[in-house]
């Protein structure tokens, strides 16, 4: 790796991810909707996790997927997250060395255990989140650590991030540290139970310091009102410098202010799994923008990147359901 090499930071709720396949109603059985993320409290996790077992376990949370798969492309990074001194903690911690992020944030001392997320995976491939916070909630910006690696060349948050309480205060920080070597700044808004969570606090990021949006054709358009993806895409357009608008097996529309770019979607030999999709396609993304590569280019190496995540079980590493 080329020391010269721009890196890619990211805030967001850093966790574990419990995976199982369970029949198609279970979700619905559970009061869930299938494809969402939902909130839950301890015992709601506990009771869900005795239900489905432990399953397959790996470090992650939507932008940490991210990092770490900007890992796997050859770029350094920085995840902004806060863990507990625990053994799932220590789990991530490990994980994200061995690719080369760093995670400067001290550990939870006492209190919430590392947070984790119950993703149930349905026959047809569609993932239905729990997610318990845990010690994600307890990050705040004097955390933070005083400055970002020089080369980093573009800081990703997390939508999800502001559930948080100080989750807008650690945003601000972030981007803040971010401005101060010159990066840009990126956000995804996780999904759209998030965005109607949360939509004040993301559209004050998109009209003020954010540069690149990536999100869903439903995310865009429950942020922008619009009726269908062009207009999302546009009225995104009106804000930030650069757009991916991604539609699952429609592929993607990207533009950095000029002409539209259709980005077809890489062809699957069998949807197993579609968690981490989306955090796949932005790392590709996002990686391809910071590397110098045009807009198109940056669309067609996320497109990539999510093709050969979905073709497996879990949101990073082929690994096979149980």
């Amino acid at each position: 790796m080329n020391k010269s090499e721009p890196q890619i930071a990211g805030i967001g709720n850093p966790l574990v991810d419990v995976l199982a396949s369970v029949g198609p109603d279970s979700p619905a059985r559970h009061g869930l909707t299938v494809g969402e993320m939902h909130l839950v409290d301890a015992a709601t996790a506990a009771a869900l996790y005795a239900e489905i077992g432990p399953g397959i376990q790996q470090s992650g949370g939507s932008v940490a997927n991210t990092i770490a798969h900007v890992g796997d492309l050859g770029l350094k990074g920085t995840f902004l997250g806060k863990v507990a001194g625990d053994d799932l903690g220590a789990v991530f911690r490990s994980d994200m060395a061995a690719l080369g992020i760093t995670v400067p944030v001290a550990d939870q001392v006492g209190g919430n255990a590392t947070g984790h997320c119950v993703v149930m995976v349905t026959p047809d491939g569609e993932r239905t989140m729990s997610t318990h916070l845990g010690a994600c909630v307890d990050l705040h910006p004097d955390d933070l650590p005083d400055h970002l690696p020089p080369e980093t060349a573009i800081l990703l948050v997390e939508g999800y991030h502001f559930d948080a309480p100080h989750g807008a205060a650690n945003v601000a920080r972030a981007v803040e540290l971010a401005r101060g070597v010159g990066a840009r700044v990126a956000l995804t808004p996780s999904d759209a139970a998030c965005v109607d969570r949360q939509r004040d606090a993301m559209l004050a990021l998109i009209e003020g310091d954010c540069d690149i949006l990536i999100g869903n054709e439903i995310e865009l358009a429950a942020l922008s009102g619009a009726p269908d993806p062009m207009s999302a895409l546009h009225w995104a357009l009106e804000h930030v410098s650069t757009v991916a608008l991604t539609r699952s097996e429609n592929g993607a529309f990207v533009s950095d202010g000029g002409p539209v770019a259709e980005i077809a979607a890489e062809p699957v030999a069998k949807v197993v799994d579609t968690t981490g999709a989306g955090d796949a396609f932005a790392a590709g993304f996002l990686v391809a923008l910071a590397r110098g590569s045009n807009v198109a280019e940056a669309g067609r190496e996320g497109a990539r990147l999510a093709a050969r995540v979905i073709g497996h079980f879990g949101a990073r590493e082929g690994t096979k359901a149980a």
